[in-house]
């Protein structure tokens, strides 16, 4: 997995975890798919799981919006290394599921891309109970 960044330029890898989000609080789970190469990993650390490849990817986001009413995020801060082709993000999470449980978290992502600007590696950090089963 190559981390190089090609012919991205900082603001555009920056600019891609908003539209990730967006893609996640709109529960559009084919946009959210077309942030990441179809051989990406998503793993949430805290909870100590790893989802591989888009079809794992896909279902943990299918899984994730069929027990959701709402989802937001609040992009708090955002850090660049154009170099590496590397952003961490620093965010709000909050969000309602079905079962009327409700989450107001504060989480971190670390973003790889690769040299189509896809993600090829997401980490996440989450404060509380891991509504990403």
């Amino acid at each position: 997995m190559s981390t190089t960044t090609g012919t991205w330029t900082r603001e555009a890898l920056a600019a891609a975890p908003q539209t990730y989000f967006d893609a996640v609080d709109a529960m559009d789970v084919d946009a959210v798919l077309s942030h990441f190469a179809d051989d990406a990993t998503l793993t949430v650390q805290t909870d100590h799981v790893t989802f591989s490849g888009a079809g794992e990817i896909r279902r943990m986001f299918t899984d994730f919006f069929d027990v959701s009413v709402t989802i937001r995020h609040e992009l708090r801060n955002v850090v660049v290394e154009e170099a590496a082709g590397k952003v961490a993000t620093e965010q709000g999470y909050i969000g309602e599921l079905k079962d009327g449980s409700r989450n107001d978290m504060h989480n971190c992502n670390f973003f790889s891309f690769d040299e189509s600007g896809k993600f090829t590696r997401v980490i996440i950090w989450m404060a509380g109970t891991n509504p990403l089963k």
